[in-house]
């Protein structure tokens, strides 16, 4: 398997870059992310209909551009004219991997809707290459199946938002390195469970210091949050403790 190191923990990644304080899923966001000391930043990638990869999270431009139209049905021409805010245009993934140092964490979480599996896959472990330092996840647990298959060294991590027990068996599948949820499945069961098996539970979307203290306390490894720098600093600072206990 590729090498992975989110470094100490308890990790802190930035989901979407730094999302409270940037465009969500920009380069810009990315950026600050790091700057802000996140251990890795996590990033939504879709397939385009022409099959080039972009850096987008939900299924239409509707929130971010007032457009319908759904990324997996656009042409990468489409795509690259949108302006998100009617300022930053959609970064491609290969425009995301140039802007970060090949050595950062960078947590890809894959995002289907009606894309073929296979071609995803196969774009996805084209474009990293040989680069370590990545981690992919998906709530489609086939398609990191496929993604296996075809780059069996790839760290993976299944995603779920309920039924830990289905989790935990993906990630016995998967052979995963990791296992993601949200932070309400991140409960004693799935804990003790992903610690039998080795794995690392990361959770989301933790904003508040008080509620990542008491997730780390419970065993969790790593919360994926908005604001990285600010719940670094919070919880250097103490605050949340008290809420915590």
């Amino acid at each position: 398997m590729r090498d992975l190191d989110l470094g100490e923990r308890p990790w802190i990644l930035g989901h979407r870059g730094a999302a409270a304080d940037a465009l969500e899923n920009t380069l810009e966001s990315f950026a600050l992310a790091r700057r802000e000391e996140a251990n890795g930043v996590e990033l939504d990638v879709q397939l385009s209909r022409d099959g080039m990869l972009f850096v987008f999270h939900d299924w239409s431009l509707e929130r971010l551009a007032g457009d319908h139209q759904e990324v997996e049905l656009s042409t990468a021409v489409e795509l690259g004219e949108v302006r998100l805010a009617g300022r930053e245009r959609i970064p491609t993934f290969a425009e995301a991997l140039e802007s970060l140092p090949r050595d950062y964490p960078l947590n890809i979480e894959l995002k289907r809707h009606n894309a073929s599996r296979a071609a995803l896959a196969a774009a996805i472990a084209e474009a990293v290459g040989d680069r370590a330092q990545l981690l992919i996840s998906s709530f489609d647990w086939e398609l990191l199946a496929a993604v296996r298959d075809l780059a069996p060294d790839l760290p993976l991590a299944p995603l779920a938002d309920r039924d830990g027990p289905a989790l935990l068996a993906a990630g016995e599948e998967l052979s995963a390195w990791s296992l993601h949820c949200h932070r309400r499945l991140a409960r004693r069961a799935l804990l003790e469970g992903a610690t039998r098996s080795g794995r690392p539970v990361l959770a989301y979307t933790v904003d508040d210091a008080a509620e990542a203290r008491r997730l780390f306390a419970r065993g969790v490894a790593g919360v994926f949050t908005n604001r990285p720098g600010a719940l670094r600093r919070e919880l250097a600072s103490g605050k949340g403790a008290d809420d915590a206990s």
